[in-house]
């Protein structure tokens, strides 16, 4: 695992170091990780995210109609301690 971390390291330095090399030194730490991510998305995250929304889709199948979305909103600010809505 660290071996993966240390190669995924070295290629975003030479991403870096190829945005700096091109002129793009405007370019801020978040916007080149925000690029990099673009580019190597995380396939396992990616994977994850298919299963919960074929989850999802099959249980509206079945019958599921979920949490209206007032509902869902006042019990999240709520929990969160956010103001109301407007």
């Amino acid at each position: 695992m660290a071996t993966s971390f240390s190669n995924e390291l070295a290629q975003f330095h030479r991403f870096v170091a190829e945005k700096l090399a091109k002129g793009e030194a405007d370019l801020s730490p978040e916007a080149a990780v925000d690029q990099w991510r673009d580019l190597h998305p995380d396939t396992a995250a990616l994977a994850d995210d298919l299963a919960a929304v074929k989850e999802a889709l099959a249980d509206m199948e079945a019958g599921d109609r979920g949490m209206p979305f007032d509902e869902f909103d006042r019990e999240f600010r709520t929990k969160h301690n956010l103001p109301p809505r407007p």
